[in-house]
C-alpha cells in the first residue's frame, strides 16, 4: 500500500515537472550581451533575438552589461536560476580561453550551451603596395629586415604571433591598439607593417584597400578564397571566435530542447541570414551538444596555445 502511494506520488510530480515544462516560456526571455550596444555580438544577439520571440511567442528582451572584456555578464549568469529565462550573448574565446589566463570565477563547465551564430573572420591583413601574397611573404620579408611589426588587439593575436614568429625564425613585435578598427588604419595609414583584426579590416578588403595575409580560422573565408589558414601555410595553429548564447548550467532537458529549437529556427530566417554577409561574419551555426564539443576542443587548443607561446 505504501510502495503503491509513493509511486503514484512519484507519478504526479512528475506529471506536474513536465506540465511546467510543457507550459515554458510563460514569460519574457532576457539576453544579457556582455559588451557594449552598438558592437558585433550586440547587433547579432538582437536581430537573432528578435527571431527567437516569433520562434517562442514570447518577448526576447535584450540588455547589455559590458565590463571585464566579457567576463561581468558571463559571471553574472552563472548566479541565475537554471530556468531557461535568462542567457548571455558573447563570444566564444570569453568562455574557452580568458578563464585560463585570469581567475574570473567561471570556467567552460558553468554553462549550458544553447547556440552559436557567426564566426568572427579573424586575419592578419596588409597594405597591396607590399606585394605581400600571404604571410609567408611578410615573414620573408621580416628576416631580410631583421624584424616586423603589427598592430595588435588581442591575447589571441599575440600568442599566435609569438608560435608564428618561433616557427619562422623572426622577431615579430606587436604594437598595441584598441581594436580591429585602428589597427586598420594604422596599415592604411603605412603606420605598421601589417596588423590582426577580428572583422573591422573586411570592408576594406572587399574593397581591395587591404590585402588578407592568413585567416585565423580552420577554412578559407568564401569572399577572400586566396586567403590561406596559418594551418595550410604550416603553422599548427588557429583561433575560432564564434558569437555564442549561454544558459546557466542545469537547464531542464524539455526548456533546453525548445531554446535549442528556437534558435535553430532564428538561425535560418532572413533577417540574420542578410546580417552575417553585412557584418562580414562566417555564418556558422551550431546548436545544443554539437556546440558544447566544439567549445571544449576550442578550450584544449587555447590550452596548447598558452602553453607554447608562454602566455602564461
Amino acid at each position: 500500500m505504501f510502495r503503491t502511494k509513493a509511486l503514484m506520488a512519484t507519478a504526479l510530480v512528475a506529471l506536474i515537472s513536465t506540465q511546467a515544462h510543457a507550459e515554458w516560456p510563460e514569460r519574457p526571455v532576457t539576453i544579457t550581451v556582455a559588451y557594449g550596444a552598438g558592437g558585433t555580438t550586440d547587433v547579432v544577439a538582437r536581430t537573432v533575438g528578435e527571431a527567437v520571440s516569433k520562434a517562442l511567442g514570447q518577448p526576447v528582451v535584450v540588455e547589455n552589461k559590458p565590463g571585464a572584456g566579457g567576463a561581468l555578464a558571463t559571471k553574472a549568469l552563472t548566479k541565475v536560476k537554471a530556468d531557461g529565462y535568462n542567457l548571455v550573448g558573447t563570444t566564444s574565446t570569453s568562455i574557452t580561453l580568458d578563464p585560463q589566463l585570469l581567475d574570473l570565477g567561471y570556467g567552460l563547465g558553468d554553462f549550458t550551451y544553447v547556440a552559436a551564430v557567426g564566426q568572427f573572420p579573424e586575419a592578419f591583413i596588409a597594405l597591396p603596395a607590399k606585394n605581400w601574397k600571404t604571410l609567408k611573404d611578410a615573414l620573408a620579408a621580416a628576416k631580410s629586415a631583421g624584424k616586423l611589426n603589427y598592430a595588435s588587439t588581442t591575447t589571441v593575436d599575440r600568442m599566435v604571433a609569438t608560435i608564428v614568429g618561433k616557427k619562422a625564425g623572426v622577431s615579430l613585435t606587436p604594437v598595441p591598439t584598441k581594436g580591429g578598427a585602428e589597427a586598420v588604419a594604422q596599415v592604411m595609414g603605412g603606420h605598421v607593417d601589417l596588423a590582426y583584426s577580428s572583422g573591422a579590416w573586411y570592408p576594406r578588403g572587399k574593397a581591395g584597400d587591404v590585402a588578407v595575409l592568413a585567416v585565423l580560422g580552420d577554412s578559407r573565408l568564401p569572399e577572400f578564397p586566396n586567403a590561406p589558414t596559418l594551418k595550410e601555410l604550416g603553422f599548427d595553429v588557429s583561433s575560432v571566435n564564434l558569437i555564442v548564447f549561454v544558459a546557466p548550467k542545469g537547464v531542464p532537458a524539455e526548456v533546453r530542447r525548445k531554446l535549442e529549437a528556437a534558435f535553430t529556427t532564428a538561425t535560418k530566417s532572413k533577417a540574420v541570414v542578410d546580417l552575417m554577409a553585412k557584418r562580414g561574419l562566417n555564418n556558422f551555426v551550431e546548436i545544443g551538444d554539437t556546440l558544447a564539443a566544439t567549445m571544449k576542443k576550442q578550450s584544449a587548443s587555447y590550452a596548447k596555445m598558452i602553453k607554447e607561446s608562454g602566455q602564461k
